[in-house]
């Protein structure tokens, strides 16, 4: 299912979580939107903005969040299993708290110092790379 930005912003300014199970939302505009505690199943972000986007306790298993741009976006103990982040934009995200990220594709992602992980992970290896 595809929105309109119309249909898009009532959606996100609804009160309570958000049930985006499956939703298209493909290459939307999405800075700062809060998606805290969304159910977005196998939904589509691919190429979507999401800077400072606040994901944070979201269930994220199987979503398409390739291309899209994370900059400084919360996903603090978001649940990233199969999640789909390959050249993806992390720089500066707050992953703290995540799981499952060893089981997303983070291929040729970015990352920046200021990056935040869960304890222990290291994303040297996991196919993301470290830009200045």
């Amino acid at each position: 299912m595809q929105f309109t930005s119309n249909e898009l912003y009532i959606l996100l300014n609804q009160p309570g979580p958000r049930w985006l199970v499956g939703a298209d939302l493909s290459n939307a505009d999405l800075i700062a939107a809060d998606l805290e505690k969304a159910n977005l199943i196998k939904a589509n972000l691919s190429g979507s903005n999401l800077i400072e986007a606040n994901l944070s306790m979201a269930d994220l298993r199987g979503v398409n969040l390739s291309k899209a741009n994370l900059t400084g976006a919360n996903l603090h103990g978001a649940n990233l299993g199969g999640t789909d982040l390959s050249s993806a934009d992390l720089s500066g995200a707050d992953l703290t708290g995540a799981f499952n990220l060893d089981g997303a594709n983070l291929n040729q992602a970015v990352y920046t110092q200021d990056t935040r992980w869960p304890k222990g992970y290291k994303p040297n290896g996991s196919g993301a790379n470290l830009i200045p």
